[in-house]
């Protein structure tokens, strides 16, 4: 029979790594149940809230391109029928709708080599138009008050 006898010179490095584990999970409970942690501050995050509320934020353009015109206050729908005209002149189509900024925004889709006679059209000066490509081209026009566009 082989006894299976541990020496006591090995016995004795495995009790102390056995008790300094012990301690320091011991330790660690007794630390650990006493921490506690702080309540979460929604202060700053409602301040963050609050700021980007009040920040309006402008819509990145799906245009090619952007024409501002700007026009007194009561001939805003008037100009923008003339821009609806000029883009269906030009052999494309365009469609009207009302920004966040209480701008009209027409969005207007235009052959490629017409593109300029459009533009020229929206500037009331005479271009000759092309028979229409099939390539087309997105132009963005504003239509804002002269009173709401700042003075340089």
């Amino acid at each position: 029979m082989v006894s299976m006898r541990i020496p006591r010179a090995r016995l004795l490095p495995l009790r102390f790594t056995a008790a300094a584990l012990a301690g320091c999970m011991a330790g660690e409970g007794l630390c650990g149940c006493h921490r506690q942690k702080p309540p979460p501050s929604i202060d700053g995050l409602a301040a963050a809230l609050e700021r980007s509320a009040e920040q309006t934020l402008t819509a990145p353009s799906l245009a090619n391109e952007q024409v501002i015109v700007t026009v007194a206050p009561g001939a805003i729908d008037a100009r923008a029928s003339e821009v609806l005209a000029a883009a269906s002149a030009a052999g494309g189509a365009a469609i009207r709708s009302l920004n966040a900024q209480g701008q009209v925004s027409i969005l207007a889709t235009v052959p490629e080599n017409n593109a300029d006679a459009f533009k020229a059209a929206l500037r009331h000066e005479k271009s000759p138009m092309e028979k229409p490509s099939s390539s087309t081209r997105l132009i963005e026009v504003l239509i804002e008050n002269t009173a709401a566009s700042p003075t340089p």
